[in-house]
């Protein structure tokens, strides 16, 4: 776990590691794949990868999880991803959003599974966490949140959160696990208990720790 004083070095640090990832896929193979979180914490780093001097065009972006709402929701993860990160040069980028049919939740998992094939092997995902140790929409006592960390197939899951809107969809195990590089960015002491505790709980970033390349964390 690297531990910085604020939230804001803690930004310009994981900035930094990324656009050095993103720089040399681009490099090696052409393009480069993001798999990103949505909430509150990340907005900032976001904002700071807008900035980024490279050719968007080459960058697909894809969403980790997502919950079942219009794109135009204030709840919608590719919402605040498009109004943030998704601006000035970086507007170039591709987004796979996870809502592709708003008026049936089956079928619309099923499109996306389908879409999301190509965003496979990912160069980095970045993960947040819940203070109930949850991560990506795999929630504790969620029957298939707990499929996702156990099942190859399909590669995307419908999960039901504790608290609305109840109605999600995220990314299984072995999908974020294919990453290259996984990082998971937290705040607050709280978390970092939550994080050390989650072998002895089984919460479900329990089943990540293994997978990822490093934490970023700041008590601020």
């Amino acid at each position: 776990m690297i531990e910085f004083q604020t939230k804001g070095r803690l930004e310009e640090s994981l900035c930094d590691h990324i656009a050095e990832i993103m720089h040399l896929a681009i490099k090696e193979k052409g393009f480069t794949k993001l798999l990103l979180s949505g909430g509150g914490t990340p907005k900032q780093l976001y904002k700071r990868l807008s900035a980024l001097k490279l050719d968007w065009s080459k960058v697909k972006i894809g969403l980790v999880d997502e919950r079942f709402v219009s794109i135009d929701s204030p709840f919608s993860n590719q919402k605040m991803i498009s109004e943030i990160l998704l601006q000035d040069s970086a507007k170039d980028a591709t987004l796979i959003g996870m809502v592709q049919n708003i008026e049936n939740y089956t079928e619309n998992l099923e499109t996306v599974n389908k879409l999301y094939e190509e965003l496979n092997e990912a160069d980095v995902v970045l993960l947040g966490m819940g203070a109930d140790g949850h991560t990506a929409s795999i929630f504790p006592g969620d029957q298939s949140s707990i499929q996702c960390t156990q099942d190859q197939l399909p590669l995307i899951r419908n999960t039901n959160a504790p608290s609305e809107p109840k109605r999600r969809i995220t990314l299984n195990k072995p999908f974020i696990s294919n990453a290259k590089h996984i990082f998971l960015m937290i705040t607050g002491d709280h978390k970092r208990q939550v994080f050390i505790q989650s072998d002895t709980e089984k919460y479900p970033i329990h089943s990540f720790k293994e997978d990822i390349s490093e934490v970023y964390f700041t008590t601020n």
